[in-house]
């Protein structure tokens, strides 16, 4: 994924700027959420949602990419 997609994104549902770091480090860097919460000094349930949310906001856009014109 290129980092102006995940921004898009990650904007989209307004993730602040260390939870969205951790979910890229999960996303990008494959690293785990344990991980990620850790290097970033965040609780595991804050990544845990912050990449819920993510994922879900993901499956939305891509959902809806059938009705974008080319």
């Amino acid at each position: 994924m290129k980092l102006d997609h995940f921004n898009e994104v990650a904007d989209l549902i307004g993730l602040k700027k260390r939870p969205r770091e951790a979910v890229w480090l999960m996303e990008v860097e494959g690293m785990t959420g344990y991980y990620a919460a850790r290097q970033m000094d965040l609780s595991e349930s804050t990544v845990s949602r912050a990449h819920s949310r993510f994922r879900k906001a993901l499956k939305q856009v891509n959902s809806l990419s059938r009705f974008l014109p080319l």
